[in-house]
Parts: structure tokens; sequence; C-alpha cells
């Protein structure tokens, strides 16, 4: 497996060019967009061992499109786009009908976020999901059917709004629950984080600075920080 140095890679996505692939681990790529409030944010592609098919998450954006166009026409089989939030419906560089026939793939997301039922539930557990390693959890609280994805082949939580990380900008690494003005969405939420028992090496926020390369403490202490009582008033 590659070691990726990680201030080099920390460097590089720091300046990286909105919607150009940044490789953060082996076979994994982090697209980043234009900022949320203070965080810029990612999407990711996932390249599968046999190097010619690809999944995608949360990488549909405006930014990302001329990347897609550039991943088809070098060969890639896009094989599923997996969207973490509902959210992600409203920012897309096409409506979906359109990506779906330009990527030639099916869409997924949580059948409580699926606006009109037009999309494949992302619990449903299709082989596609099976070939790349994939764990779905639900994490309602951002939304109803908010969701992250484990990735067992490299140990990488990629953790949609349920996660905000830090901004790019700061040295400090650091992970959030995102703002939720519902005490009882925010509760079910921080109960979601306490069933995460995935040994997860790597945390790859939607917005915000993702974090590599985790040691069992600093696991712990991002887990905790996402359990704890308070609710997140300022990110």
């Amino acid at each position: 497996m590659d070691k990726i140095d990680i201030f080099s890679r920390l460097d590089e996505l720091r300046t990286a060019v909105y919607g150009k692939p940044v490789k953060i681990l082996p076979d994994t790529f982090l697209m980043k967009f234009e900022k949320n409030e203070n965080r810029e944010g990612n999407g990711y592609v996932m390249r599968h061992k046999n190097r010619q098919d690809i999944i995608i998450i949360d990488g549909i954006r405006e930014e990302h499109r001329d990347e897609l166009t550039r991943l088809k026409e070098s060969g890639y089989n896009v094989k599923a786009v997996l969207l973490t939030n509902v959210d992600m419906l409203d920012k897309t560089y096409a409506d979906l009908e359109t990506i779906k026939e330009d990527l030639g793939a099916d869409i997924y997301i949580h059948d409580l976020d699926n606006k009109g039922g037009a999309f494949k539930n992302i619990t449903s557990n299709p082989e596609v999901f099976q070939d790349f390693g994939l764990k779905i959890i639900h994490t309602p609280g951002h939304t109803n059917g908010s969701v992250i994805i484990y990735c067992d082949f490299n140990k990488a939580l990629f953790t949609g709004d349920s996660a905000v990380g830090s901004p790019y900008k700061e040295d400090d690494y650091y992970f959030d629950r995102p703002i939720i003005e519902n005490d009882q969405k925010d509760l079910g939420l921080r109960e979601s984080w306490r069933t995460i028992t995935e040994e997860f090496e790597h945390i790859l926020p939607l917005h915000g600075k993702p974090q590599f390369d985790l040691t069992d403490d600093e696991r712990t202490t991002i887990l905790r920080n996402l359990i704890k009582d308070e609710s997140t008033k300022k990110l």
C-alpha cells in the first residue's frame, strides 16, 4: 500500500484548485469545492482495485463537472454516485436525471431524503457497495436521511454533514456535529455517533479538513467530541 506523507498531502489539499482531484489515500481522491460559510467542501472518488471502476461520493457540484467528464473520457466506469444527505440535491451541476445519463450510473440516497422517490436506496446494500467494501450507517440529525459511509478496505469514514471538520487554514484538527437547532434531532445525531464501533483510521467530512492516520487516542477524542451533550453553537 502506498504511503502518502501527511504534511505534503495537507499542503496539497490547502492549495488545491476546486474540482481537481488530489490523491489522499491509495485509490481515493478528494475534489474540493467552494466554501459554505467558512468551510470548504469535499467530494470524493474511490477507484476499484481493477483500476477501471469508480464510485463518487458527494462529488457532483459545478466544480466537479470537468473532472467527471475527464474520468468518463479516460475510460473509467462510474458504478454509483452516493449522496450523504438531501442538501446535495440542490447543489448539483445539473438535474440528477441528466447526471445519471452523463455518468451512466445510478444515484443513491437514503429513502428519507429521496425527494420524489426517484433514486435508489443507499441502505439497500447493492453488490457494487460490497465490491468497494462500503457500509452505510444511518445518522439522522442534519437531515432525516443523513448517512455516513465506512470503507473497510482503507478504514476511511466519510461523514457527510454528520461531522464537520476544522477549516483548512487552521493547523489544529477537530470535528464537531453540525449546528442543529432542533434539540431532538441533535440528540438523535449524538446517539448515532455513540453506535459507531468501526476503528476508522481516516475521517473524511463533506465540509472542513479531513484527518488521516489516526491513532487510537485521536479516534477516541474525535468520538468523544461528537457525542458531547453540548450542541454546536458556532462553527
